[in-house]
């Protein structure tokens, strides 16, 4: 027996409303979908599976019980502290749905860092996971409502909190009841910053931004009613990259997995089909290197972004039949904003440059309007001849309205009409963007730019090495030499020696590292990004300045 039909006319209208407007609100995907794939399966987790239909009813018993239960009004903020469980997918359509603002904290924080987050965004109510939950301070859970989740919900199992709560909820609220938003630039979810050079900032996404940047992951993710989308990224990072709510306005199916088991993905890729993921570089490497990767009998597409992806990974992955785009993007523009050429504009090169062309970030995204590099002094254009450096700026549709109760930071990113990302870039005459390096990266030694990325593509092409972070390290004569961290694949060795004889042959010798350090890894982020500041820390911190 099925629910109640969903229906898009069920959604009020306000009289005065125009028939040729209406706010773009993401919420709606869900609603379209389950009226058109109502018994189509949604999503995918352990044992369980949840049509359309049945995901639309526990949105909106969602809803309800933040608004009845827990006295959501519009405007809260309502964290989630989740790896890729269904409830944290649900609840980031179920909190806008209630009028909240949704607050995605990174699950790899520390107790302090939770509390922060916690704190500045004003959330009052934290859902947060079992097994996450021991990182929750006693201030926060005394200052805070939480929402109790099961790490896995298998068929048979007992009901977690949260489940006991949306079996008991009543939707006293229809979807025409709730009190979806009017407003598309008004906010949908608060997104904090790494907070690598200091605290996290909560970069403020509207909900006409979280839509655009959805229809552009549709088009140029080539996603379908067809897809599986198997959940290898963090759900909270940049609302993962926006696929959630891509993924609810084709019909797609999600594969959702609280934790990266590489076995395990290859299984599902394999077993099940999977068509899409998306993933960091240093997890596209392991998963390239695991015993289990064969060549795919059918395509599969990936996003790569938080880093450049090195040729070798990229013949590798095309060589398992997974055609891999790369992405730059930031909190700050909710998620992708660069794109790297796709075939089409490949094919206009010849084939033997495809490999370097595809080492650029390449192009703006459908819906952000301007990619500039302009000279960091002036605000005008630098030269587009692929060599003069220039700080990359944007702007358009999916730029933040802001960060979150902090005028002074805002101030500081939106200049001249542009948002700084704090990156430095070159564009070349076609119109592509290169990433040079970030601009708290670059190594300046004896006056000499040195550019970070560079020199780790460099070291990154040896075939033996696993991943490279190359940083500052203070020196007497320099004032900073390049300091070069490497992982070398299991069963095999190499020398610094080695290292720094392959850096001599193909860099200047200024830019070759003046030590490098072998290490089994190198400390990464909750998005799979490298700490490059925890490595500063240790070489400075018998020095006052950074700047030497």
């Amino acid at each position: 027996m099925h629910m109640c039909l969903i229906r898009l006319d069920q959604v009020n209208r306000k009289p005065e409303q125009m028939p040729y407007y209406t706010p773009l609100d993401p919420v709606r995907f869900l609603l379209r979908s389950a009226m058109i794939y109502r018994d189509k399966t949604a999503v995918i987790h352990g044992d369980r599976s949840f049509s359309y239909e049945t995901l639309a009813d526990r949105v909106l018993r969602l809803a309800n019980l933040l608004i009845h239960a827990f006295h959501v009004r519009p405007g809260d903020r309502v964290a989630v502290l989740c790896q890729n469980v269904p409830a944290f997918l649900e609840a980031t359509f179920a909190i806008p749905a209630a009028g909240g603002v949704l607050v995605p904290i990174n699950t790899r924080l520390a107790p302090p860092e939770i509390e922060y987050v916690v704190q500045d965004s004003g959330a009052s109510i934290l859902l947060v996971q079992d097994e996450i939950l021991p990182r929750v301070s006693t201030t926060v859970r005394a200052s805070t409502k939480l929402i109790h989740i099961a790490d896995y919900q298998n068929r048979g199992d007992p009901l977690c909190p949260y489940e006991r709560l949306l079996q008991e909820t009543e939707t006293k609220l229809m979807w025409k009841d709730l009190p979806l938003t009017t407003d598309e630039n008004a906010i949908m979810t608060i997104n904090y910053t790494s907070g690598s050079t200091g605290k996290p900032k909560g970069a403020m996404i509207s909900y006409r931004s979280i839509y655009m940047l959805a229809m552009t992951m549709c088009i140029q993710a080539q996603i379908t009613h067809s897809s599986k989308y198997l959940w290898t990224l963090p759900l909270f990072h940049c609302n993962g990259w926006d696929f959630p709510f891509a993924l609810m306005a084709v019909g797609a199916t999600q594969y959702m997995l609280n934790k990266i088991d590489y076995g395990y993905v290859w299984k599902l890729i394999k077993e099940q089909g999977i068509t899409h993921y998306c993933a960091a570089p240093t997890v596209q490497n392991e998963l390239c290197h695991h015993k289990d990767a064969v060549r795919l009998n059918h395509v599969v597409h990936s996003f790569s972004g938080g880093s450049t992806l090195p040729n070798k990974l990229v013949r590798r992955l095309n060589s398992l039949n997974v055609h891999v785009t790369q992405v730059y993007g930031l909190t700050e523009v909710t998620g992708p904003a660069i794109l790297s050429y796709d075939d089409g504009a490949l094919s206009q090169h010849p084939k033997e440059k495809h490999l370097d062309l595809f080492s650029r970030q390449g192009y703006n995204i459908l819906s952000l309007d301007q990619v500039r590099v302009l000279d960091q002094k002036t605000a005008k254009d630098i030269k587009p001849d692929g060599m003069q450096i220039g700080e990359l700026c944007l702007v358009g549709n999916t730029t933040m309205r802001g960060y979150f109760n902090n005028p002074e930071a805002t101030k500081k990113a939106f200049r001249e009409g542009y948002f700084w990302t704090g990156d430095l870039a070159v564009i070349y005459p076609d119109g592509a963007i290169e990433i040079v390096d970030r601009a708290k990266d670059v190594i300046i030694s004896g006056g000499e730019n040195i550019s970070s990325i560079e020199l780790e593509n460099v070291i990154g092409s040896l075939e033996k090495v696993l991943e490279c972070a190359v940083v500052a390290g203070p020196d007497d004569k320099w004032g900073e030499r390049p300091v070069a961290y490497v992982v070398v694949k299991e069963g095999h060795t190499i020398t610094v020696e080695e290292i720094i004889a392959h850096c001599r042959e193909r860099l200047a010798g200024y830019k070759c590292p003046s030590k490098v350090m072998l290490v089994k890894s190198i400390p990464k982020s909750g998005t799979g990004k490298l700490q490059k500041n925890l490595l500063r820390d240790e070489l400075w911190k018998s020095h006052k300045r950074r700047i030497n």
